[in-house]
Parts: C-alpha cells; structure tokens; sequence
C-alpha cells in the first residue's frame, strides 16, 4: 500500500504557527508582488474568495470579513515543509516528496492503516502545528484519489478493497483524476465519460491512441494495476529557471546587473544541489509587464561547469549585450540548459579546469548549510530593494533567521533592580 499525505491549507497553515491569534481567522496568501491570492485557507475560500483573483479585486471582501493577508514567505514555508518530511521519514523510510506539501510513504507491512494513519497525523500535528489529511490505495494514483476523498472523510480514507476503491472511483470526478488535464477532461465528458470509473472502462487501445503511454499506466493505476514506483530521490532537472517580476520598473543596468547575478545565484545553488554542470547559460529581459512584450533574450555555450562566477560572469555579458538605455524593465530570466551529472561531463580539448574551483563551491556550500543560506555569496550577488519583489504584508521568517525568532517572556516576581528575562529559541528547535 502507498500513502500520500497533504497538508490542509500549507501556506494559510504556516502562517498560523506563530499567530495563535489567528486561529479560525481567514488567510490568503499572495503573489510575487502581491498582485494575485495564490492560497487560501478553508474559511477564505467559504467567503467566496478564490484562488488566481486580483487583490485588488477581493480587497473589499478582505476589509469586510477582516481576513488576513500575507506576502509569500517563501523560507518559511520551504523550512516548515523539511520539518513535515522529516517527521514522515520516521514512520517509513520510503518517503517521495512530490511537492512542498505532499508526499508518497510506504506502508507496506503495515496492519491497520486507520491507525498508523491517524498516528502519522498526530505526529506531524504535534512536531509542526501543520494539519494534514491522507489517503492509501495499492498504487500511486489510487493514494491521489483517497487523499481527495479524505478531505472530507475525517483526514483519513483507505482503498484497501475492490469494492472501496470502485467507489472511490465513481465519487471521483473526471476532471480530478491526477495527469487528466483540463482540454482532455472536456473531451472526455463531451463523450460522457463522467467519472475515474468511466475512465478505466474505456477500451486500453483508445487511452494509448489519445493519451500515450502516460494516460496507460494511469489508467492501469486507478484498475489497481502499479505502474509507477516510487522515487526516493528526484528526477535531475534536465533546464534550470531563475525569473522575478521586479516590484518596480527597472532602468539603471547596475540594477538589472545585481537583479540577474542574484537569479543566477539561485538556478547555481539547483544546480549544485543536483551535482551536475551546465554548457549553456540564458538571460531573457522584458520592457512590458505583460509576459512576452517587449523580449530579447541572448545565450552563450560554455564549457561545462558549476562554478558561480564563471556563470554570473557569463550572464552579466550577456545583459549587457541586451540592455538598451532609456527603457524600463519589468522582468528578467536566467536559464542554464545542457545540464549533466558533474561526475561525467565532458571535458573540453582547449580548457581546463582550476581544480582550486571546486574547493572554492564546496567551501562556500558548507558554510552556507552550516550558517545559513547566503552567508558568504558573490558581492555581485547583493540584493536591494530598488529591484526586489513588493512584498509589504511578509511575515517574520520565523524559523529562518535567527534574529526573527520569536521570544517568549517569563512572568515572575523580580527585585527592583532585576531586569526581566527573555529566551530566544534557536533556529533548528522552534
């Protein structure tokens, strides 16, 4: 049997960890910029409130019922997700993470699985504050669809037998099953095809014909039949993709220089986690704020490496190859293709390598995991606010940096000359 537990609500639900004040209190969380709600919890979507609306739209409904809103704290919500994950790994550890908050864990072995199920939960409730629900079935899409269903099943549903995983299937709507996509989902129910129980009954000749390979295997999932094993490590990424919308117009190129060092900083820092090496580095810059007006973009071939300043170097070129005076921009984009496993990439006949530039990574790498993330990073890399994202409503990153941890003051009775007492909790133990 596979498992697959979501958080309930993970954004809205990270921000509450903190805020016991906000308890029952609706949350939305926006975007980059904060221009458009991008999560939202149980009681903000009973409002009528919905997922890809304007702020600007929804701020009426906001003022009226007192809804919080918060900026996207990214570092928050990224630490809260290792801490549920690491907390999964307990129980087995066969743990997919498929994405910040859901993962696939395997119970095979297991006897009751309502109660492991209900102890999964209780665990991470108790080590994160973050509410979970799950679902387990023998296949990867089965767990999908049980852990839709649990939502409104008490958090816990178990297709454990033919007759549980048929009716799952029929209370399962077409447009839901995870891999159909909308286009194909409207074909599908342009034909009468309704539900997952209708999908599977659909001739396996018909599904490889429209659907491929993919839309097999899952229709077999969903008969019961497993098809997808489990990935305990992910999939190297075959393109890296660093992009911001500034808060602001951008003119200076000294601005945009700083704004394309910081994002290739960020695809490198993939890059490296992934130990593999890049041969092409990308830098696409916008004038309109509209996605796809007013772009130029420029590329370069290099030698296969992972070594920051070769590749900001490289990507500062080519900006500067790019940059027009008297415009503004709205938005740039670095990319690194041609990516492959550091351990066997092909040398170049005309370069070598400075062995001294490894060491250098793997210094600054562990400093980094050892103090924190951009302890020591390139001064070309500086971020400020004069490109930055709008973030005006962001949440203390509480688990993240030290000087944003939360202290808790004792009450007891001092002398006069006795000033009060405060702990600061550290970073790993909040």
């Amino acid at each position: 049997m596979i498992g697959l537990v979501d958080c309930k609500s993970f954004y809205a639900s990270c921000e509450r960890i903190f805020r016991p004040d906000l308890k029952d209190v609706p949350i939305v969380v926006l975007s980059n910029n904060d221009h458009w709600l991008i999560a939202l919890s149980s009681e903000a979507k009973a409002l009528g409130l919905k997922r890809g609306q304007r702020l600007s739209e929804a701020m009426p409904v906001i003022r009226e019922h007192c809804i919080a809103y918060f900026s996207s704290n990214y570092s928050l919500y990224q630490d809260i997700s290792l801490r549920v994950m690491e907390t999964l790994r307990e129980f087995s550890p066969h743990v997919e993470v498929y994405s910040i908050d859901e993962a696939f864990i395997d119970l095979k072995g297991i006897g009751n699985l309502e109660e492991y199920g209900a102890l999964i939960r209780e665990r991470i409730q108790k080590q994160t504050f973050i509410p979970t629900s799950m679902g387990a079935g023998p296949t990867k899409a089965l767990a999908k669809v049980a852990q839709r269903l649990a939502k409104n099943s008490g958090g816990i549903l178990i297709l454990d037998t033919p007759e549980k995983i048929a009716r799952a299937r029929r209370e399962t709507p077409v447009d839901n099953i995870w891999g159909v996509g909308r286009a194909f989902a409207e074909q599908l129910k342009s034909r009468g095809i309704e539900t997952a129980e209708d999908f599977v009954r659909i001739p396996e000749w018909e599904i490889r014909k429209r659907m491929t390979i993919v839309g097999w295997r899952l229709q077999r999932e969903l008969a019961g039949v497993p098809m997808n094993e489990m990935k305990l490590a992910p999939d190297p990424r075959k393109g890296i993709i660093s992009a911001r919308q500034f808060g602001n117009p951008v003119r200076e190129l000294s601005l945009l220089k700083e704004a394309v060092s910081s994002y290739t900083e960020l695809a490198v820092e993939k890059l490296r986690g992934q130990e593999c090496t890049t041969s092409l580095v990308s830098v696409t810059l916008e004038s309109s704020m509209f996605r796809g007006d007013g772009l130029r973009s420029a590329s370069r071939k290099v030698s296969p490496t992972d070594y920051l300043p070769h590749i900001v170097k490289t990507a500062s070129e080519l900006l500067t190859r790019l940059y027009e005076p008297g415009l503004a921009y709205w938005r740039t984009t670095v990319l690194l293709f041609g990516i492959e496993p550091a351990a066997g990439s092909q040398g170049d006949l005309f370069f070598s390598r400075d062995p001294r530039e490894k060491l250098i990574m793997d210094t600054v790498d562990r400093l980094n995991r050892k103090f924190g993330r951009r302890t020591v990073h390139l001064a070309a890399c500086e971020a400020t606010a004069d490109w930055g994202m709008r973030r005006e409503h962001l949440s203390p990153c509480y688990t993240t940096r030290l000087k944003e941890a939360p202290v808790a003051w004792a009450s007891r009775k001092l002398a006069s000359d006795q000033p009060p007492v405060a702990w600061a909790s550290s970073k790993r133990s909040l």
